[in-house]
C-alpha cells in the first residue's frame, strides 16, 4: 500500500530533523562530528577563536579567472588563501580607522 502525503511528508521531515540535528548531545566546544569517542580521544584539537590575523605563511592563492564561479576550481587551501588573505586586508584597515578615530582625525 502507498503512504499518504501527509505520511511521506512526515517521514521527509522526520529524515531531515535527523539529518540536520544527528547529535543528541551537542556541546560546541568539543565538536567533533566524524569521530568516533576513542578517535576524539587520540586526534583532540582544542577549539578556540581564530586569531586577528589569519596565517598565510606568506602563500598566495592562484589567480581567480574572470567569470569563474570562486570555489569551482580552487582546492580548500585556496580558498583558504583568499579567504585569509581578504580577512587580513580588512583587519589593518579597521586598525588604521580605529587609529583615525583614536587620534580624532576622523569624526
Amino acid at each position: 500500500m502507498e503512504k499518504s502525503l501527509e505520511e511521506k511528508r512526515k517521514e521527509y521531515k522526520d529524515n531531515m530533523e535527523k539529518a540536520l540535528n544527528p547529535f543528541e548531545s551537542f556541546d560546541p566546544e568539543k565538536f567533533e562530528p566524524l569521530a568516533t569517542e576513542e578517535e576524539a580521544k587520540l586526534a583532540y584539537r582544542k577549539r578556540t577563536s581564530p586569531p586577528k590575523e589569519l596565517p598565510t605563511f606568506e602563500l598566495k592563492p592562484k589567480e581567480i579567472m574572470e567569470g569563474q564561479m570562486i570555489g569551482m576550481y580552487e582546492s580548500k587551501q585556496d580558498l583558504y588563501l583568499i579567504f585569509a588573505h581578504r580577512c587580513n586586508e580588512l583587519q589593518k584597515e579597521i586598525e588604521l580607522l580605529k587609529e583615525a578615530i583614536k587620534n580624532n582625525k576622523i569624526k
